[in-house]
């Protein structure tokens, strides 16, 4: 499990460390340099290594690495340029170093009029600017940032060193101008830029690396993110005496005329994730269809009469260990009353649930219900998480932390704030979630991701998992994405439906 850390947390961190060790700052860059130079490895297939240096101690990994890279690579050909004659003590301990050690390895200081890019660039490593960055680029700093924007849609790749230069490391917001980066190496914990905003854009594949500093050095908590390694134990393996009961009862209240599919998707999602049985309620008026697309749930008919369908709902509510409810629903003044009893009789039976699309739209508007749903978790993509802030869909992607937090307290609930990130956010916690493929922008994959948060609150009310309310979010968000990555595959990027997404969802642990 991999938590964030602010930039200035991280120095602070880093300063506290090196004090209660007397582990000296070079020895922590040698380190970092060490993983830039095996990232440089990973991607350069020849040609010229050349590295931009910043004045400060981004510039001193930059540095490190092609000493360490001229110590492996004796036929390397490199050039280091330097923005600034000016360097911090480090990278002016690390320039020495490269000087005495590699000396066929070219220094030079920077001009965009005079430098004239290599023919055989090989790679360039970006070590401008670190993660403390908070002001735009200028001069030749933004000159030279601009040179590897040109490298990198030429095919070259770009290893940044913690942070694509002109990235802020805090919100990922792009400061004037940013490198695009094939890899970014960041060290000991992830900074939250590299996955807000703009960072998925930049940062390219994100590896985070070890320096030396240990894990549970105290440090605030940051967000919390699913790494690869976590996800083969994330689940447990089904003992061979248990029976469909024992991994939950989901009731799916969905589907309109017109968004019948959207009924099925959640449900065969719902069942693909492990749920052990699954209704849907839905209108009479698509009943044959919803079990023609999802034969394996069963379904309940709900009649036009309102007082009619909340009786009927009762039972099988009652009955459920988790509910699903809003996809395909409709916002008719029938749904509208569904929605508000269903609500309703999920706080009084205290049933967990998850609401998304048009229970959320409807919620949104009925002002008339109390707005605390303890125990649930909200599914908004942005537009729906402004109207249930009355707010802006702009404001909302402008700051989705501070736009999570806020459904969190107004709402009482878990929430996933869907995006290319998702943001993850209970009362006392928040992550992140890095899976996923624009592959699975298209209409029904948020009915999939219902179904799949639906069938693990199913199956943790059943006694089947143990997880909080994040690590809940964060396995159901992590299935989802992967589920995706997979389906792209498949069908490429554009290719991708909904339902290759359930297709896929049993396989990706």
């Amino acid at each position: 499990m991999l938590k964030t850390i602010l930039p200035g947390e991280m120095k602070e961190l880093e300063t506290r460390f090196m004090k209660r060790t007397h582990i000296s700052s070079l020895r922590l860059m040698e380190s970092a340099a060490a993983h830039v130079a095996d990232a440089v490895e990973r991607h350069c297939r020849g040609g010229t290594v050349e590295c931009f240096c910043g004045p400060g101690n981004n510039g001193g990994d930059g540095l490190a690495a092609m000493r360490i890279l001229a110590g492996r690579l004796p036929e390397m050909e490199g050039v280091c340029y330097l923005i600034s004659q000016n360097l911090s003590p480090d990278a002016a301990a690390q320039l020495e170093r490269l000087s005495r050690t590699a000396p066929h390895v070219k220094v030079k200081p920077f001009s965009a009029c005079e430098r004239e890019p290599a023919k055989e660039t090989g790679l360039i490593i970006d070590a401008l600017f670190g993660t403390g960055l908070t002001r735009s680029l200028e001069g030749n700093a933004a000159l030279a940032c601009e040179q590897m924007r040109q490298a990198s849609t030429r095919g070259v790749p770009v290893v940044a060193v913690d942070i694509p230069s002109g990235l802020d490391g805090e919100n990922g917001q792009v400061l004037g101008c940013a490198v695009q980066a094939t890899e970014t190496v960041t060290f000991h914990r992830p900074k939250p830029g590299l996955y807000l905003g703009k960072g998925p854009d930049f940062c390219g594949k994100v590896t985070v690396v070890d320096i030396g500093i240990p894990q549970d050095e105290p440090a605030p908590e940051g967000f919390s993110l699913l790494g690869e390694a976590d996800l083969p134990n994330l689940l447990p393996k089904r003992p061979h005496l248990s029976h469909k009961g024992s991994y939950g009862r989901l009731l799916v209240v969905a589907g309109s005329r017109g968004m019948a599919g959207a009924a099925a998707l959640c449900a065969t999602a719902a069942l693909r994730s492990g749920a052990g049985l699954v209704t849907v309620a839905c209108p009479e008026e698509i009943l044959s269809i919803v079990q023609t697309l999802c034969p394996c749930a069963t379904a309940l008919p709900l009649p036009e009469d309102i007082f009619g369908a909340l009786t009927l709902l009762r039972k099988p509510l009652h009955q459920a260990d988790a509910v699903a409810i809003g996809c395909g629903l409709g916002q008719s003044p029938w749904a509208a009353s569904l929605v508000q009893g269903v609500i309703e009789m999920i706080r009084t039976n205290s049933k967990p649930a998850v609401l998304d699309a048009d229970a959320l739209n409807l919620l949104a508007s009925c002002y008339e219900l109390p707005p605390a749903i303890e125990g649930c978790i909200l599914t908004p993509h942005p537009a729906e998480a402004a109207r249930l802030l009355h707010s802006t869909t702009a404001v909302v992607t402008g700051d989705p932390v501070r736009a999570a937090k806020d459904l969190c307290k107004k709402y009482g609930a878990a929430v996933v704030l869907k995006g290319a990130i998702s943001m993850l956010a209970t009362k006392e916690r928040m992550g992140l979630n890095t899976f996923g493929t624009p592959a699975m922008a298209k209409g029904g994959s948020g009915d999939v991701l219902t179904g799949v948060i639906g069938a693990f609150l199913a199956g943790r009310a059943a006694g089947a998992y143990e997880m909080d309310d994040l690590l809940l979010m964060q396995t159901a968000c992590a299935a989802h994405g992967l589920a995706g990555m997979a389906a792209e595959k498949c069908f490429g990027m554009r290719g991708v439906l909904a339902t290759d997404l359930c297709g896929e969802l049993g396989r990706v642990f």
